[in-house]
């Protein structure tokens, strides 16, 4: 699973663009923050608890540098 934060990021778009639902990309961003150190656990958490999560992956893959 994912062991940094880049690692998290593709899951969970490769998540969002296979499953394609919120309860998918939910799950993931959990999963994914259970293998992540502490300081970077935060924004899969945010993910997580959103009530728009699909979107919020989509937001944060279109601003990726």
């Amino acid at each position: 699973m994912a062991k940094t934060l880049t690692d998290a990021y593709l899951v969970l778009l490769l998540c969002a663009t296979i499953h394609g639902t919120d309860e998918a990309v939910r799950g993931a961003a959990k999963r994914c923050a259970k293998t992540l150190p502490r300081s970077k656990r935060d924004m899969m958490f945010q993910i997580a608890n959103s009530e728009k999560p699909l979107e919020m992956v989509f937001h944060i893959a279109e601003n990726l540098d």
